[in-house]
């Protein structure tokens, strides 16, 4: 619906509540959102007329509280899906170990949403990571959680003889242990209101064994396996699990991973915002998995046709340390 004139902001606040505002001209438009059964309302706020022509500026007026817990959410696809779920009306928590950067990261989309954006700086790298989260989250909430998005991770690049113990422990921690508890511990409120999305956030290198980022490549197998089989589940009670499986993309994953230089496919590379909207578009028309970009997609088919044996020869010499 479109509503134009001078509408007081009252009187919206009355019909679907909210926080209330100062009363403008402005234009509404309405979207309901399938996956969550929530309703939000789009205001643009009108800022002057010239001619035929009205200047505004849009902001988002949800008719019912709505809220996202993002793990990794203070750089790269975590923060881009705080961005734009944030500029769909959905407050936030966001976690991550880095303060200084989440604090950032935060108070830029508060500034630019108007949202509320809480941060949880934790290392979720740990074998009680889950339940730290849970316990966090519940001690601040008083709407329940519309989506969770499992974002945190990272790679290692080089022989896995080589790897550190330190390091593998943290992977197991982050990429399986606490992704799973955190869908087990978040699930049943969502299934009980038959309502609620999981994101995943996995890897098409999770489609096939990757010499020199082994356990990165099989961390990613497990969730995809994983979140296939929860989603069927989930799916009679309303409640979407989606695995997003981006190809290569512009982050600093390369860098922590200990690759010397990035190694991007030519036309092959996806950013982050490209990734997480395709994710979000694909929760209208739920599709386990969802591998983003139509390179990455075409890669998987191949993959499923090729001799095991000349993909793990060309993903060597591809990824073998210089």
């Amino acid at each position: 619906m479109v509503l134009s004139g001078k509408l007081p902001i009252s009187v919206l606040n009355v019909l679907l509540g909210g926080s209330p505002r100062d009363s403008q001209d402005l234009i509404v438009i309405a979207k309901f959102h399938s996956h969550t059964g929530r309703l939000t309302i789009a205001l643009s706020f009108v800022q002057g007329y010239r001619g035929s022509v009205v200047y505004f500026r849009g902001v988002w007026y949800s008719g019912a509280l709505m809220l996202a817990v993002i793990t990794g959410g203070s750089r790269g696809i975590g923060e881009s899906y705080a961005r734009q779920l944030a500029a769909r009306g959905y407050n936030l928590y966001l976690v991550a170990r880095d303060a200084a950067r989440l604090s950032a990261v935060a108070r830029e989309i508060r500034a630019t949403h108007r949202v509320l954006v809480e941060e949880i700086v934790l290392d979720l790298a740990q074998v009680d990571g889950a339940e730290r989260l849970y316990a966090e989250v519940r001690s601040r909430r008083t709407v329940p959680v519309d989506v969770l998005v499992n974002n945190a991770g990272f790679g290692f690049h080089g022989e896995f003889a080589d790897m550190p113990m330190p390091r593998i422990q943290d992977m197991l921690y982050l990429h399986l242990v606490t992704v799973t508890k955190s869908m087990r511990l978040f699930l049943p409120e969502m299934r009980e209101r038959r309502s609620g999305t999981i994101i995943n956030v996995a890897s098409v290198a999770g489609f096939l064994p990757l010499p020199y980022i082994s356990l990165y490549a099989a961390t990613k197998a497990f969730m995809i396996s994983l979140g296939a089989s929860i989603g069927r589940e989930a799916q009679a009670y309303g409640v979407i699990v989606q695995t997003c499986c981006p190809g290569q993309t512009v982050t600093d994953f390369h860098a922590t991973a200990g690759f010397a230089e990035p190694r991007y496919a030519v036309g092959g590379v996806q950013t982050a915002d490209e990734v997480v909207s395709d994710s979000l578009a694909a929760l209208d028309h739920p599709r386990e998995p969802l591998v983003t970009g139509l390179r990455n997609r075409l890669l998987v088919q191949l993959l499923r046709i090729l001799p095991r044996g000349l993909v793990l020869r060309t993903a060597a010499r591809h990824l073998k340390p210089s």
